[in-house]
């Protein structure tokens, strides 16, 4: 069932707000209840008789733990007070204090969190006895309407915002694409997308990345060329050397022929034998020239190959250079077209919540104020009206919302209308 507050007049609602606000800052310190669970956010002062550097104020942590000097982390996150405190008597027992004395006491409980429609939505302590009035009090009451209409304003320039930022990346990427598209082909120049050619907001991003494919396309050939002019001058060394073997096999032959004829003059007692020595040297130097122009000639076909290499290597890696930008490209584009659908979507909601506010408002407001509540491991959502007390680590949710459509949707809406 939903509850209407009556709606006081200005003045005494602004005393309200301000004596809820003066309770609960004036409020006393937390109570030590032996039934009140330690959470995350709560802060303890441990006592350690004849221990001061063990004494001081310590907070539970995230992970539901307090971390203590000497004993390190002790879980008591669930736990009452005088739980949490046998467990740290138990660990400083254990090997560290002999009969330790100690005492635990709460110096604030963790806090409470006030959202939505208050001027000023955080965290703020938690004291006893404060209720959802009190808290709205404290986040400085409901927010003027003026300052919602701005807030939503500025969403809608965030979203439109989102959306031509995204709008702009689609357009570079799929630019990029077609830049790419051309380079692995190995195309001079390309065109993009029919529908970008006559885009203003497209034209810096074409020249750009025309100019990127020039240049890339200018380096590789400058590369390809300076290696492809190596080859001729390999080439001709090969002709040279190879036309010098062959003139020093000739006159191997003739060596050979003259070392004949001369061993056939030695035989027949017609010759000297030192002459025939003189011939066999002369055969060693040119076998030894032939072998090194082989040599030669074997360096100079390897170079010849490796020079090959080197080429189809570097048209290589600009292919595979090429086609990982391609790849990163598409990918970057298929994220940018799925968030670019629901930016739009965001931004159309926003505009349709910042024009319908900046009309005057002829409907009462109606907010209601929804708790939600974690005890005992478990969350749970809480309908509350202004006097509903809270707990520590609450989070006060207040909705704004026309009355038109609070009368529609009341039925499904938890929390209690307040005025």
């Amino acid at each position: 069932m939903v509850m209407t507050l009556p709606v006081p007049t200005v003045p005494f609602a602004r005393a309200a707000l301000l004596l809820a606000s003066l309770c609960v800052l004036a409020g006393p310190a937390p109570a030590q209840e032996s039934g009140y669970r330690l959470a995350p956010g709560d802060r303890i002062a441990l006592s350690v008789f004849g221990q001061t550097e063990l004494s001081g104020e310590y907070s539970v942590g995230t992970d539901g733990n307090l971390f203590l000097p000497l004993i390190g982390e002790v879980p008591v996150s669930g736990s009452t007070l005088p739980e949490a405190q046998k467990q740290v008597v138990a660990r400083l027992a254990d090997g560290y204090i002999q009969q330790p004395v100690v005492s635990l006491r709460i110096m604030e409980m963790r806090p409470i969190y006030v959202l939505g429609d208050v001027r000023l939505p955080g965290s703020y302590p938690f004291r006893p006895g404060a209720s959802v009035l009190s808290g709205i009090a404290l986040a400085g009451g409901f927010a003027r309407p003026e300052q919602v209409q701005v807030a939503q304003q500025t969403e809608f320039l965030l979203a439109d915002e989102r959306v031509r930022v995204l709008e702009a990346n689609r357009r570079l990427y799929r630019i990029r694409r077609a830049r790419l598209e051309a380079q692995r082909r190995n195309e001079e120049g390309f065109r993009p997308p029919p529908d970008l050619e006559r885009d203003p907001a497209a034209a810096p991003i074409l020249a750009e990345e025309r100019q990127i494919l020039t240049a890339q396309r200018g380096a590789l050939l400058q590369s390809l060329e300076m290696l492809q002019a190596q080859k001729p001058r390999i080439e001709a060394e090969i002709v040279g050397v190879q036309a010098q073997r062959t003139a020093e096999e000739t006159q191997l032959r003739l060596i050979q022929a003259h070392m004949e004829d001369y061993e056939k003059l030695m035989a027949n007692g017609l010759a000297r034998r030192y002459q025939g020595i003189e011939f066999q040297r002369e055969e060693a130097r040119n076998k030894g020239t032939i072998a090194r122009l082989n040599s030669d000639l074997a360096r100079l076909d390897l170079a010849l190959g490796d020079l090959a290499l080197r080429l189809q290597e570097m048209k290589d890696t600009y292919q595979r250079r090429i086609l990982a930008e391609m790849q990163e490209a598409t990918t970057r584009l298929t994220e940018t077209e799925t968030q670019l659908s629901s930016a739009r979507e965001i931004r159309a909601a926003r505009l349709q919540v910042a024009g319908a506010l900046v009309a005057p408002e002829t409907n009462e407001v109606i907010r209601r104020v929804v708790i939600t509540r974690t005890q005992d491991g478990r969350t749970e959502t809480i309908a509350a009206d202004a006097n509903t007390p809270l707990m520590p680590g609450d989070i006060v949710d207040v909705r704004r919302e026309p009355e038109a459509r609070a009368v529609r949707t009341s039925a499904a809406q938890p929390g209690t209308e307040l005025r």
